[in-house]
């Protein structure tokens, strides 16, 4: 459910008024015939332009423009994990409930049919706009979901997505409790239907009862966890996740990886994340750093297991391996492991002090390219400017604490995973 402070209709008037916006001609006739409190929405909504195509994809309609305001497009899905869910429910009809300018529901609208419902007319403005921009067509509903009957809302649809708002009173939430709906209004809403998504953010967590109830799925893309999502019910075409050669199942966790073209899932079953791995007390050969989304699904310990690897300074630290095996065999666990996390080989071990750094790289003819920080308080783009000057090839450092030490690891670059 969102409200937002913006209160336009989008008009084809308005529309053409945006595109002089947008050309920066801000003087044309149609510009000036709006109040100035319009104007100042219009130029606000010009400036979200390139965040918005960032997050929407590019418009698919030539002459038109993404509708958003800031608070919007904060919490809007990115086309790109939108599409990856909106896959799982085929072509059958989906409700999309807090629809909000329409990140979901564009994606859910190319695939079949598809509803949207939010309780702000103002918003729903913009999200037909949004469709039009994006060439699909959904169906739009103006309905408060807290006051409406949870029949009523569900209108006979078997399948739903659910964005509630998280960012009510002004402040954002990640307890269930705290939003709108309600996680006990979002419970009555899926108990109408045979399965559906609830979109939440990254932090949020669930009680057990309700975790044990539910498959939790964390998604990155772009090198940013986008969401946490929980999947209820059964739907029409689950995600292809595999555990140990077993689907997913209720109480599961896992950890998706979007990359470019690529799909890359890592899963545990209920309790099996939280057996610790075992500690390092030195890095060892190499050094991997997981995704973000295996971090915040809890899954580091169960992911350094799998791939004989060791945590270093913690599950919230880098990870360590002593791999051996030829690293073009795909079997091995470094070639595993290069789709869902930062793998590089370790060169040396060092003191991380300034003057160690400096001296280290200056004598290697080196410079460090990329810089990973877990656990300290260094900034690696100013540590990067320093070290530049000292070298032409390029490297990798990793900075992290393990204990009370503080230590510095430089390996090659990380290694890019297999085609």
């Amino acid at each position: 459910m969102t409200t937002s402070p913006i209160e336009l209709e989008v008009t084809d008037k308005l529309r053409e008024a945006m595109r002089d916006c947008i050309a920066d001609r801000l003087h044309s006739p149609v510009m000036q015939t709006l109040p100035s409190g319009t104007k100042a929405v219009l130029k606000d909504i010009a400036g979200l332009q390139t965040r918005a195509t960032a997050t929407l994809g590019p418009p698919l309609r030539e002459g038109e423009s993404w509708w958003v305001n800031r608070r919007a497009i904060q919490q809007s899905t990115t086309s790109q994990v939108a599409k990856f869910k909106a896959n799982w429910f085929g072509d059958q009809p989906v409700t999309d409930i807090c629809c909000g300018i329409g990140g979901d529901l564009i994606a859910l609208a190319r695939r079949g049919p598809a509803t949207g419902i939010d309780a702000s007319e103002s918003i729903l403005s913009f999200t037909a706009a949004n469709l039009c921009t994006a060439n699909v067509k959904a169906e739009l509903r103006c309905l408060d979901v807290m006051e409406s009957e949870p029949a009523d809302i569900v209108n006979g649809s078997k399948w739903l997505h659910i964005d509630p708002d998280r960012r009510v009173d002004n402040q954002r939430h990640v307890q269930p409790d705290a939003w709108l709906p309600t996680w006990e209004r979002t419970e009555e809403l899926l108990n109408q239907v045979q399965g559906g998504l609830v979109k939440m953010a990254p932090a949020t967590t669930l009680e057990s009862s309700i975790a044990e109830a539910c498959h939790l799925m964390w998604i990155s893309s772009g090198g940013s966890v986008r969401e946490q999502t929980a999947i209820w019910g059964t739907l029409p075409t689950p995600p292809a996740v595999s555990v140990d050669g077993a689907t997913w199942k209720v109480g599961g966790r896992t950890a998706v990886v979007l990359k470019h073209d690529t799909i890359q899932c890592y899963a545990a079953q209920s309790g099996d994340w939280a057996v610790p791995a075992s500690v390092a007390s030195a890095a060892e050969s190499w050094m991997i750093d997981p995704d973000g989304a295996i971090r915040a699904a809890g899954l580091t310990d169960h992911f350094a297991r799998s791939h004989h690897a060791q945590a270093l300074g913690g599950p919230s630290g880098f990870l360590t391996a002593a791999w051996t095996a030829p690293e073009g065999d795909p079997s091995t666990p470094q070639a595993s492991c290069q789709h869902l996390a930062v793998v590089a080989r370790i060169r040396d071990r060092l003191s991380c002090d300034d003057r160690a750094l400096r001296r280290y790289f200056r004598k290697a003819k080196a410079y460090p390219e990329v810089i990973k920080v877990r656990g300290v308080d260094i900034d690696p783009a100013k540590l990067g400017k320093k070290l530049r000057e000292c070298g032409e090839t390029p490297l990798a450092l990793w900075i992290g604490r393990n204990g009370k030490k503080t230590y510095a690891v430089v390996t090659e670059l990380p290694t890019p995973p297999p085609s």
